[in-house]
This record gives C-alpha cells, sequence and structure tokens, in this order.
C-alpha cells in the first residue's frame, strides 16, 4: 500500500490533479512579501516550564553567522539553535550579538522574545566542566539566564573530543538541574538519545524538556518519538505540561546522509519528494517542514539566505493532504541505495590543533584565493576535524585582528589521514 502512494505521487508529478485540496490559489503562491511573518501562523508547542516556541526554528550551524542571525530575526524567526562548538559550524556569540541588539531577549521581553537554544560540547561533560560551560553561554549570549541548554552528544568517540571529558552525562545532568533550580537554565535536554538513555533519562529529579535526534524522512527515529508522543499525550490528558519532551530534528533536510557514504543527498533528489513540492510549486524543504512539524516533530533548518529563511517559515502556506503524508512516512528507512559511493581517492581526513597562544579562525582557500571560513578553535590544544581533498589549501588567521598565522597544503601522499 505505500508503494502505491508513491507511485501516486509520480503520476500526480505528471500533472495530473487529484482534487481541490492539491491546488494552490495563484494569489498564494505570488504573494510570498518580504515581510516580517506573524508568529500566529506558525505551528507551536508549549515545553514543560509553560514557555510556548514555534515549531520551526532556525539551525545555527553550517556558517550561519551574525548577519544571517540578523536577517532571521528581522523576518520572524522566534527560535535560534546554537552551540558552543566552533569547529562544528555554530558561532554562539554572534547569534549573542544579533539578539542583543534586536532588544528580543526573553530576559528583555518575555511577551515578544527570540528563544535561544545552546549546547555544550561532549568534551566538557562532568558537573563543574558543565557549570563552566553554562557560564561560558551567558557570557557569549549575552545574558543572565538561558532559555535552553542541551547536552550535544552524550558521550565522546572517535576524535570528535579533543581531550577526556572530566565526567559523564550525569554528572553534566545534575549541574543542568542546579542550574534551573536557580533560575540560570530555564529548559533542558540531550540529543542523540535511544530507548535506554531516555529510560535513565526519565528516572531524573528534572525530567528532559527536549530530546533533538537525527529525523529526515528516511531516517524517522519511530519508535522513541511514538514514547514521546505518548508522554506527551498522558500529560494532555491530565491537562498538564509538567513531564512533556518537545522532539526536535537536526538534519532534517538530509545533511547526515554524506557522513553515511552518500555522495548526493537522497532527501533533496528524492523523486517522491519532488513530486509533491511540484504539486504545489514549493520546494522540497517547505513539503518537508510541514510534513515533520504535523507529525510533531520541531526542525531547525539552516540557512544563509534571506529568501530560503523566509521560505522555510512560510512552510504552512499550502496543505498536505493525509494520501502525502502517509507516503512521505513510508519512505522511512528506504533512502536509494545506489547513491552509495566508493570514497574518493584524493579524499583526506585532516585534523588540525591549536598551537597558537589563543583563538584561531580557519579558512579553506579556495581557486579564487577567497578564504572561505570552516571552524575555529578557541582554546590552545583543541582540534578542529575536517574531511578534505589532495591540493587543497588552509589558513589560520588570530580572532582578534585576524593576523596570518600559518598555511596547510593538504597532500594525500602522506596517508588519507
Amino acid at each position: 500500500y505505500s508503494y502505491a502512494l508513491l507511485l501516486l505521487l509520480l503520476v500526480m508529478s505528471c500533472g495530473i490533479s487529484l482534487g481541490s485540496s492539491q491546488l494552490r490559489a495563484a494569489d498564494a503562491n505570488d504573494d510570498k512579501k518580504d515581510e516580517k511573518l506573524s508568529p500566529t501562523s506558525m505551528p507551536k508547542f508549549t515545553l514543560a516550564n509553560n514557555i510556548t516556541v514555534p515549531m520551526i526554528g532556525l539551525g545555527g550551524c553550517s556558517g550561519v553567522r551574525y548577519k544571517d542571525f540578523k536577517s532571521a530575526i528581522d523576518i520572524g524567526y522566534q527560535f535560534i539553535d546554537t552551540a558552543q562548538s566552533h569547529s562544528w559550524g555554530y558561532h554562539e556569540e554572534e547569534v549573542g550579538q544579533a539578539m542583543q541588539e534586536a532588544k528580543r531577549r526573553y530576559q528583555d521581553n518575555k511577551n515578544d522574545f527570540v528563544f535561544v537554544q545552546t549546547k555544550i560540547h561532549p568534551q566538557d561533560l562532568g558537573y563543574r566542566s558543565t557549570k563552566k560551560a553554562i557560564q561560558l553561554s551567558l557570557e557569549r549570549l549575552q545574558v543572565t539566564s538561558l532559555d535552553s541548554v542541551l547536552i550535544h552528544k552524550p558521550r565522546c568517540w572517535g576524535d570528535i573530543c579533543s581531550h577526556e571529558p572530566e565526567g559523564t552525562w550525569e554528572d553534566s545532568w545534575k549541574a543542568l538541574e542546579e542550574a534551573v533550580d536557580l533560575g540560570v537554565v530555564r529548559t533542558i535536554g540531550i540529543c542523540d538519545v535511544d530507548d535506554q538513555l531516555l529510560d535513565k533519562l526519565l528516572s531524573k529529579r528534572i525530567k528532559p524538556m527536549v530530546i533533538q535526534n537525527w529525523f529526515d524522512p528516511f531516517h524517522q527515529d519511530y519508535a522513541l518519538r511514538r514514547r514521546i508522543e505518548s508522554i506527551n499525550a498522558a500529560q494532555d490528558k491530565l491537562g498538564s505540561v509538567e513531564k512533556k519532551i518537545l522532539y526536535q530534528g537536526y538534519s532534517t533536510l538530509g545533511n547526515q546522509w554524506k557522513y553515511q557514504g552518500y555522495q548526493d543527498n537522497p532527501v533533496m533528489t528524492s523523486p517522491w519528494l519532488q513530486a509533491i513540492a511540484k504539486t504545489y510549486d514549493v520546494s522540497v524543504p517547505e513539503v518537508i517542514i510541514q510534513w515533520a512539524t504535523r507529525r510533531g516533530v520541531m526542525v531547525l533548518p539552516a540557512s544563509r539566505n534571506p529568501t530560503h529563511q523566509l521560505s522555510n517559515l512560510r512552510s504552512y502556506d499550502f496543505t498536505l493532504d493525509e494520501e502525502e503524508m502517509m507516503a512521505i512516512d513510508a519512505l522511512d528507512g528506504k533512502p536509494p541505495q545506489q547513491l552509495r559511493k566508493e570514497r574518493d581517492t584524493n579524499e583526506v581526513d585532516i585534523q588540525f590543533t591549536n598551537h597558537a597562544d589563543g583563538p584561531v579562525d580557519v579558512f579553506w582557500v579556495d581557486r579564487n584565493e577567497d578564504h572561505i571560513h570552516v571552524g575555529s578553535m578557541q582554546k590552545p590544544g583543541e582540534t578542529l576535524s575536517l574531511t578534505s581533498y589532495h591540493g587543497h589549501s588552509f589558513v589560520f588567521k588570530k580572532i582578534d585582528g585576524g593576523s596570518l598565522l600559518n598555511r596547510h597544503l593538504v597532500d594525500k601522499s602522506l596517508g588519507s589521514k
């Protein structure tokens, strides 16, 4: 039956209309004005602390910078997701700059605020380390209290941590609970949660308010979402939000598949999703965002393009019918196998280490000798891991002042790592 639905979508893409529910009025399609979006038109979720947030936010990774945060706030975004890790493409302090200028922080205006969520790197797991990390975010975001703090990963693995963490996620959770008690943090949560970890989280004094997992049409995390839906339904029955959990999806537009060996993003190139998008004359991201939020998943697509930022927020300017919703549901666990790639012989895994006496920015040098920012290393000894190619060039500059520190040319003759 699910494959019949998928076939139906391809028929629709050939121009055959199946009913008025699939038609979009021309004036609605053509009237996407570059104006601030009314927040009342966005789906929302009320957290366990009684703060209501929109189900569509701006992701802060992938090189999203100050001007992009400012653009999103001006357009009407009310939720920004960031993190402390510069090496993963986040710029927490630039979120703070944009928020301070906008005067839309929770502490400034509790009736018209932009909710900011940050995340603590797994190398800072541990009670004392998490206390210090909270203080760092307070300083970078220029606030006296934090809207939401998540543990970015529950453990270190591979080379994602530049040093062994002081403690465990449970030690960090205790520090977060105390921060909630003191009013320093309003919302706490964690990323990459499985059933076993959720069992442990539900036994804590303060339950998780937010869980953020990998979620996209081909990877729907169905079992864990069902557990969270059951918890939330029980709270609704009691007329309470006290134990509710907001499920957030990361990489909802398919970015995670490149780490699974895919050359092209199977979500963005899916003929099924493209067929639905064509029916309504919208983008594939708009289709995914509406589908995900209607299934109870908050989405956080990163974008540096104001036009895309606006269209992502306007993902409710059309309405998917239930057959289309079910067809997307049916994609779970079925990514196209033919898109897997063999490793490029020129591909090299590199890890840079900060040997300077302060913060360092890392830039890739393109063919035009333009410097493209790819990450930062804040402290001496901190590392930045990347996948690059033979012949690629990188430069390193001091964050304060931008003076050139060094240059590196990738050479595959030295090995693939």
